[in-house]
């Protein structure tokens, strides 16, 4: 059986960090494709894209442009209303029906998931890798996937790789202050931010070095 990741979020913007939690998921749980699906109209957050969200699929389309693993699905970008990450998952479903879904995301999301739409169909779907971020308390961590595995059945594997403490919305505020972002993102997406002018302050322009 095909087995297939998945990578969802704002990529506002997609950086290296990213990149390398998928990379790092493909290796460790052999994955044979990472779907990267870019976030819509995501209903846990008060509207606020800087950028169009056409814009934000075409930096992820040029960030993994040069891995053959990795593909983009306009799956949220392209539908109307509330984008809620079951139907997602349906419709990705239906498209690899042979396939099995690992779901990638930091382990702050176990603290969370309970309260997505149809948590309990959604935990039952899917594996879900989970990575540690700086911060996240490990104690805790283990005490809420035990309680996830008993009460939903879920399907949880822990993630160990280099921590990356990069954030999109750092970036977009190094933008702002005109400082570097070089080696954030790839040199694809810092040269397409440059030259669209996304995310900057009116008069301001990016350092490059």
């Amino acid at each position: 059986m095909k087995k297939i990741g998945i990578m969802g979020g704002s990529f506002n913007p997609i950086h290296i960090g990213h990149l390398h939690l998928a990379e790092s998921a493909r290796v460790e749980f052999g994955l044979d494709q990472v779907i990267f699906v870019p976030t819509g109209d995501n209903p846990f957050k008060t509207a606020n894209d800087e950028v169009d969200r056409s814009q934000r699929y075409k930096m992820v389309e040029m960030a993994i442009s040069s891995n053959p693993n990795f593909f983009a699905l306009p799956i949220e970008i392209d539908r109307y209303g509330k984008s809620y990450t079951i139907d997602t998952i349906q419709e990705i479903q239906k498209r690899f029906p042979e396939s099995a879904l690992y779901f990638i995301t930091g382990a702050d999301i176990m603290f969370e998931v309970t309260r997505w739409k149809q948590a309990e169909l959604l935990l039952k779907n899917v594996v879900f890798i989970t990575a540690f971020r700086p911060g996240c308390p490990k104690k805790k961590f283990k005490n809420r996937v035990r309680y996830l595995k008993k009460a939903y059945h879920a399907r949880i594997l822990k993630l160990v790789s280099t921590e990356m403490d990069i954030a999109s919305t750092d970036i977009r505020k190094r933008i702002k202050t005109n400082k570097s972002i070089k080696y954030l993102l790839p040199e694809s997406v810092e040269e397409y931010i440059k030259t669209q002018h996304l995310y900057q302050t009116k008069g301001k322009k990016i350092e490059t070095i």
